[in-house]
């Protein structure tokens, strides 16, 4: 019987949170191994930082552990980067699966432990269900290594196929590791973001931020996932879709919109640190199978 470990790495939750999704996971014949810390709560967070250091150390370090989901997202996973055994986690390599605040550690997870995770799944139940059909089979095809077709990018236009190394997550964790040493350098990165509860004017910032950084010159596409709720609260601030047309025209790289990817119900699920051709086209991503299981 294969396990999955169960940590949360970011704020806290409560066995009612995980409780249905646990069940989903025991009839797909998984056991689950619970962290010592799951539901450990400390003000705003799922334990103290080295309680969820300590959690995540003993899932990769233990070898009869398959692969490791978060048990839900929120705010804390960027406190814990400095303190990582990034060593050890290198030794021990399997998949790791996340969503919204695990972006920072999973970018951090690529650049110091060159580890692949996938973005776009957590255990805790939303929407009133574990897990809906799109993302369950999404979350299988990474699961055995199967590539994975998603249509319905756009803008499509003539144009040479696009490969690179997919990363990104959550624009504001994203943003939140530029200029630190895990915000990951790898070989013509294509970027992706998402992001919910934030005003037009925050998206942009976050945007220019990157812009001034530099990332915009260095990655080869930016693909942008589902953005939800991301409303201005005056009127005349305009809407995102203001935004994202001036950046589309004044990003240095190719944008892509459209892409299943987000907070909401059905979400793709893609590996950060996978390879991955867009063919502008047709306005595809192939996103290529993980195999860390030989």
């Amino acid at each position: 019987m294969k396990k999955i470990g169960l940590l949360s790495p970011a704020s806290s939750v409560s066995q009612s949170d995980l409780e249905n999704s646990v069940v989903y996971w025991q009839k797909q014949g998984y056991e689950i191994v619970f962290s010592e810390n799951l539901y450990a709560k400390n003000r705003f967070l799922a334990g103290t930082d080295q309680q969820r250091i300590d959690d995540l150390t003993a899932l990769f370090a233990d070898d009869s552990v398959d692969f490791i989901v978060a048990a839900g997202g929120g705010y804390g996973s960027g406190r814990i980067l400095k303190k990582i055994d990034y060593d050890l986690i290198a030794r021990h390599k399997k998949p790791f699966f996340g969503l919204s605040d695990t972006t920072a550690l999973q970018m951090g997870l690529l650049a110091k432990s060159d580890l692949v995770s996938f973005s776009g799944y957590m255990m805790k139940q939303r929407y009133g269900k574990p897990v809906y059909p799109y993302t369950e089979r999404s979350l299988f095809d990474c699961l055995s290594a199967h590539s994975q077709m998603f249509y319905g990018l756009h803008p499509c236009f003539k144009g040479e196929t696009i490969s690179g190394t997919l990363i990104g997550g959550c624009l504001s964790l994203v943003t939140s590791l530029v200029g630190t040493p895990f915000f990951p350098m790898v070989k013509d990165p294509i970027l992706i973001l998402e992001d919910l509860n934030e005003e037009p004017y925050v998206i942009d910032r976050m945007l220019t931020q990157m812009d001034n950084a530099g990332v915009f010159e260095a990655v080869k596409a930016v693909v942008f996932g589902t953005f939800i709720n991301c409303k201005a609260k005056e009127k005349e601030d305009g809407t995102l879709d203001d935004v994202f047309e001036e950046w589309k025209n004044k990003m240095k790289p190719p944008c892509f919109f459209g892409f299943p990817y987000g907070h909401q119900p059905e979400s793709a699920v893609w590996p950060i640190g996978g390879r991955a051709e867009i063919n502008p086209v047709i306005g595809s991503l192939c996103v290529f199978g993980v195999n860390y299981y030989g």
